[in-house]
């Protein structure tokens, strides 16, 4: 008896389509899920004073966040952590920034660390809780307010110059220039069909509610008129080269600068390059007007 008969052929690319619809799925609800994180007081990281502050955005979903005051200064950073991150992972750079005379102000982006929410959505409706940080600093006194994020909180600030196209300063690290690209890097090392990307794209799309159009910071990064510091690994699968090339070349800011990290992959630079991300941020802000 024939195996492949015309019978059974369409049951197996039934079966497989099937199964095709139904990892595309649990794909896109694994990229999306949220990463709640108990998160310690912060004096275990901090000597000097910090505040647990806590505010709702625009689509009232609450922000917990950290805020480190500095009275001698009226100029503030916000520094957003990549996906599935929380405020813990960007404690060197808030030193950092403060050492250098700023106001710090760390958020959990939602479903993440200790704020509300339930799904992660690659940037988008994190947006909003950036532009919730803007207006706390604002009411706090803050005259200058500029913003640092990495990977997804990179796509957060990009998404946000659609409200707020005016902050003191920008630095993007490895941010993504479209979804599609996001999600294929992810796998691209396994032999698998660009097709076979579109129904998780598209469910993807569905569980943030924006297309795929929405989800692409490079036709946002236009929209930015803020000085710009962009930073990449050189050897980056997630964000290739030539995608940062391209965001960079869509950014219309007068002062913008392109650093890559050689051999760097996607993760941590201040980490991995300390003295040399320190060497370049301090040249970024001496830059800077006071």
């Amino acid at each position: 008896m024939k195996f492949f008969t015309k019978q059974n052929l369409f049951i197996l690319s039934i079966f497989g389509f099937i199964f095709w619809m139904c990892g595309s799925l649990l794909g896109s609800k694994i990229a999306t899920r949220a990463h709640p994180h108990n998160i310690p007081s912060p004096e275990k990281y901090f000597s000097q004073h910090v505040e647990s502050q806590s505010f709702k955005s625009f689509d009232q979903v609450d922000v917990s966040s950290w805020f480190i005051p500095n009275d001698s200064s009226k100029k503030a950073v916000i520094l957003l952590n990549g996906i599935g991150g929380n405020r813990l992972g960007v404690i060197s750079r808030a030193k950092f920034y403060v050492e250098n005379g700023f106001n710090v102000l760390t958020p959990d982006l939602r479903a993440t660390g200790s704020s509300g929410g339930d799904i992660i959505s690659f940037g988008w409706n994190e947006r909003y809780d950036l532009l919730a940080c803007v207006d706390f600093l604002k009411e706090n006194g803050m005259e200058k307010i500029a913003v640092h994020g990495m990977s997804l909180g990179a796509a957060t600030i990009v998404y946000s110059f659609q409200e707020n196209p005016n902050y003191d300063f920008v630095v993007l690290e490895s941010c993504y220039d479209n979804i599609t690209n996001a999600l294929k890097n992810r796998v691209d090392k396994y032999p698998i069909p660009s097709f076979a990307f579109y129904p998780m794209t598209k469910f993807t799309e569905m569980r943030v509610e924006a297309s795929s159009e929405d989800l692409s910071p490079e036709n946002y990064i236009g929209l930015n008129k803020s000085p710009m510091f962009i930073l990449a690994g050189d050897s980056e699968i997630r964000v290739k080269k030539k995608e940062t090339e391209k965001l960079f070349s869509k950014c219309n800011s007068v002062t913008k600068h392109l650093h890559f990290f050689k051999n760097a992959h996607h993760e941590d630079f201040m980490n991995r390059y300390e003295e040399e991300w320190k060497a370049e941020m301090k040249n970024w802000l001496s830059k800077m007007p006071n």
